[in-house]
């Protein structure tokens, strides 16, 4: 147990709760003793298995049951490179709902094998984005360690681009609200300039004038410069819903979900 020991004091101490099998080998000398050792930890209970390559130190705070689980957001940026909380996980961290959604939602251009997966009860989606789309991210330290999370602005457009990840229209609705004094507009025209899917300009447009009453003073000449330049067609305000439903000639968005 010695050089078990040691091998976690040594990761400890550098501020590792997840690690690699790389790691490990690196350590033990070989992938043959680093394999055996992995697996006589897990088995103890000092160590748990995340996917394929990617493990977590159980801390002695867990208990002679051993039940413990890292910071959600922590376990889900060390499963992808890069990556970033987005969608409805970024709208509950910047406190625009009161919902806990029931995914982590991970951005990232990293293909995964396996884009969902349940890891000590909580399930996380990787969503795999264009480079083009892979912006717009602020870190936040969490338990001592930095993790990247969408900024303010760049979530609204994530969740105008894709609306059901975003929790459905009744929580892009509370995200716009909210988001209205709190977001550096000049950053969010530069964002969505930048941001390859012009409906998000469409839908956001047209949600600012119809939910929020008081904007601020530079809003309206963002929203006018939007207006006089949008792409052409038709969007809807839901694409997985049926296309019906009233049109807004003004930001060529058809209406067909509710506005809480």
């Amino acid at each position: 147990m010695g050089r078990e020991n040691e091998f976690l004091m040594r990761l400890a101490g550098s501020g590792k709760t997840i690690f690699t099998t790389e790691e490990a080998i690196s350590y033990w000398g070989s992938p043959h003793n680093a394999k055996i050792a992995l697996h006589r930890l897990i088995r103890k209970g000092w160590l748990a298995s995340l996917e394929k390559g990617k493990y977590m130190i159980i801390p002695l705070e867990a208990g002679p049951e051993r039940k413990w689980t890292e910071d959600t957001y922590i376990v889900a940026s060390s499963l992808a490179e890069p990556a970033a909380i987005a969608y409805w996980s970024a709208v509950r961290h910047w406190n625009w709902t009161e919902q806990i959604p029931r995914i982590v939602y991970v951005q990232t251009t990293q293909r995964k094998k396996t884009p969902r997966k349940e890891i000590f009860g909580v399930e996380y989606e990787f969503v795999r984005v264009k480079t083009e789309k892979f912006y717009g991210n602020v870190k936040e330290w969490r338990n001592g360690k930095f993790i990247l999370i969408t900024s303010r602005e760049k979530t609204l457009i994530d969740c105008a681009d894709d609306v059901e990840r975003a929790g459905g229209p009744e929580e892009l609705v509370k995200a716009v609200k909210s988001a209205a004094s709190e977001i550096s507009w000049p950053r969010l025209s530069e964002y969505v300039a930048q941001f390859p899917n012009k409906a998000v300009q469409k839908r956001l447009g047209y949600l600012f004038e119809k939910l929020v009453q008081n904007l601020p003073s530079e809003a309206s000449g963002i929203l006018g410069s939007w207006q006089k330049n949008l792409s052409a067609g038709v969007v809807p305000l839901q694409p997985s819903r049926s296309k019906t439903g009233k049109i807004s000639r003004r930001w060529r968005v058809r209406i067909n979900a509710a506005l809480a």
